[in-house]
């Protein structure tokens, strides 16, 4: 069960999503230094501070509408993901399907139902995320695809009668998610200085990952579960940082998915701690037994 849930973490696509390309902060709108001229008799212009206010104020209500646009598009994200795990996880035929592939431990086929998401998410990093209608289609793929990879791994853990750990990992998400976004948007924070660190430490998990095809113990036990939790907890900080100050108000596509990465791959490593922890308890309770 660790590889099939190992198998299906796209934390590839995130390190492909991430660090690609830097982010210059959206220069505020300017205004005319006449605003004023022409009112009481065309005297007078704008002074230096009520433009200041006039540019700060204008930010402001494009920044909240970028962040309406990019947490509106991010629910739509995991409301598909939701809706395709449950019918996946409840359809006894697909579900057999996914337990089949788990068994054979065939990574080929694993690995070729990332195709869709990484070529998606390579059409839009190449310029396509800026080309409406296509971008939203693009944006479709990309999430239906990683949904499949989550979808086989609940599928598979519900085929073992581990649902309820799907649910615990589930909610653990949610106020975990929840929690972070809270504190970046209202403590107005620079989590700009987590860039570097959380970079090179996805690079890390990423190496083990694939080295783990090859060598299954390199991802085995709690250490590389917790290692790709707290990293994700990290990237939810740093790219919710981002999304409130420096991504473009027309990068809603790029903001979108990564923050969906970060709930979708806390969501995985948190679903693999809690089984490893189940696994451990069951071993405690055989050894007692005998």
């Amino acid at each position: 069960m660790a590889t099939a849930t190992s198998s299906a973490v796209p934390a590839s696509a995130r390190n492909c999503a991430v660090g690609t390309q830097k982010r210059s902060t959206t220069p505020a709108p300017k205004t005319s230094p006449n605003l004023n001229n022409g009112a009481a008799g065309g005297v007078g212009k704008t002074d230096g501070k009520a433009g200041k206010g006039l540019c700060a104020m204008s930010e402001s209500v494009l920044r909240a509408g970028f962040l309406r646009k990019v947490y509106g598009l991010l629910a739509a994200q995991l409301l598909l993901t939701v809706a395709m795990t449950c019918f996946c996880m409840l359809t006894p035929v697909v579900r057999d399907m996914f337990l089949k592939l788990a068994r054979s431990n065939t990574w080929l086929i694993q690995l070729a139902m990332a195709i869709p998401s990484l070529v998606s998410l390579l059409f839009l990093k190449t310029g396509a995320k800026d080309k409406y209608p296509a971008n939203y289609g693009l944006l479709f793929l990309f999430t239906a695809g990683i949904s499949l990879e989550v979808s086989y791994v609940c599928s598979v853990c519900h085929a073992l009668g581990y649902t309820h750990l799907i649910l615990q990992a589930f909610g653990t998400t949610v106020a975990i998610f929840v929690s972070l976004t809270a504190y970046v948007l209202y403590s107005g924070k620079d989590f700009s200085y987590l860039g570097g660190f959380l970079v090179t430490a996805l690079w890390g998990l990423v190496l083990v990952g694939f080295g783990a095809i090859f060598f299954p113990w390199l991802a085995q036990g709690l250490l590389y579960g917790f290692a790709g939790a707290l990293i994700f907890c990290g990237y939810i900080l740093y790219d919710t940082w981002r999304i409130q100050n420096k991504f473009r108000y027309d990068d809603y596509i790029g903001a979108t998915i990564e923050i969906y990465l970060d709930i979708v791959n806390l969501f995985l490593y948190i679903l693999r701690i809690l089984m490893e922890l189940q696994k451990n308890g069951e071993n405690k309770k055989k050894r007692k037994s005998q």
